[in-house]
């Protein structure tokens, strides 16, 4: 194998696949990434066996094919470390890698591509199109609900339903549930449904672009997403998901509404004063007003700040988790949010004021139960 690459491509390459390289693992040959070398293209792999990405790139210059299995670590350290300028790769009969520029050499020792896991493959796979932004919209909406609680490891991922007409992806971890439903999609064949890794979400959001279509490959046991000159492989969660349709409330009647930048400063600021173990935060609603509140007896920290808001029902004490309270209110892409509430131990259901056409987007939260101090 030789062949020569400009430093920016390799490492734009390299970049593509450096989330599913695990840093440390029990089978060291996963710590490195696949180079194989054809007569047009260089591809590069990297797996931990539940995901998997291969990108393709093309050389300044291909004098001779093979393949060879590097380590990561080093490969791509050294390539970022390098200015832009043409880089030569030359394997020798010993599996040694001689890597030149024109200011010196580095030698690295490589491993047989026969020792590297092959790429799985999806039997009787079933093909769906979609475009580029409505998939990172919805998975930006819904992957930071996603449970990292493994007693539960149906939660722990995104679920994805595809049905005749319409897209949905839903996302809960027991105290929050994000649920964003475009209904403008038309698929021909019967429902579809899966439950996607989060790391999996992760690595396709960083490889969608704005314009543009992708194209989703599954079967029962896994889903590949094939992007221009890339291609990512995950398993899939196993598990039913649970119907979270019955957590969402139907009935709440009471209705506030809120400036989502101001709300969003009021937490910030006053959650700094709130318990480290609960990050507890008390909202007191009141014709027209809402005052948000904090305590930590244990340093003796307060904090209470009071904004105007549309609310016309009998007043309310809710308490809930600050930081989930900031990370629904970064989703909502209106200046206005609407809360929708029964009593104070049943969920809220938070959505924009303004719905984008043809979305459907909405996001509970648990609320959590008061601190006595806090009523004194």
């Amino acid at each position: 194998m030789k062949f020569t690459i400009l430093q920016n491509d390799l490492l734009e390459a390299l970049q593509r696949i450096s989330g599913v390289v695990p840093t440390r693992s029990t089978t060291p040959i996963l710590e490195n990434i696949l180079f194989e070398l054809d007569e047009e293209k260089l591809k590069i792999t990297g797996t931990d066996l539940e995901i998997s990405i291969t990108t393709g790139v093309t050389p300044k210059k291909i004098e001779q094919t093979g393949s060879i299995a590097l380590p990561a670590r080093v490969i791509t350290e050294m390539i970022r470390s390098l200015p832009a300028i043409p880089v030569q790769f030359e394997l020798d009969e010993t599996k040694r890698v001689r890597i030149t520029t024109d200011q010196g050499y580095y030698q690295v020792a490589g491993i047989s591509r026969n020792e590297f896991p092959d790429n799985p493959s999806l039997s009787e796979a079933r093909s769906i199109e979609l475009k580029n932004d409505l998939l990172r919209r919805m998975f930006s909406k819904t992957i930071f609900a996603v449970s990292s609680e493994e007693l539960r490891p149906a939660l722990m991922g995104v679920y994805m339903q595809i049905m005749p007409d319409e897209f949905r992806m839903v996302a809960t971890d027991g105290h929050r549930l994000s649920k964003i439903i475009d209904s403008s999609f038309r698929f021909d064949e019967a429902g579809i449904q899966m439950i996607i890794p989060p790391k999996a979400v992760q690595i396709a959001l960083k490889n969608l672009n704005e314009e543009g279509n992708i194209k989703l490959q599954l079967n029962q046991g896994g889903l590949c997403f094939i992007f221009d000159n890339t291609t990512l492989y995950t398993r899939l969660v196993e598990g039913e998901y649970p119907d979270y349709e019955k957590v969402i409330p139907r009935d709440n009647d009471k209705k506030m509404v809120v400036d989502r930048s101001l709300l969003m400063a009021t937490v910030k600021r006053v959650s700094l004063f709130s318990s480290a173990l609960t990050h507890q935060v008390r909202f007191s609603l009141s014709q027209n007003r809402l005052a948000v509140c904090s305590e930590d007896a244990d340093i003796g920290g307060e904090a209470r700040e009071e904004l105007n808001v549309e609310y016309n029902d009998e007043p309310m004490e809710l308490g809930y988790n600050a930081q989930y309270i900031l990370d629904i209110l970064k989703h909502v892409d209106d200046d206005k949010v609407v809360f929708t509430l029964k009593n104070p131990v049943r969920a809220a259901v938070v959505k924009p004021l303004s719905q984008k056409e043809n979305e459907s987007f909405m996001m509970l939260i648990m609320p959590i139960k008061l601190n006595s101090q806090e009523h004194q």
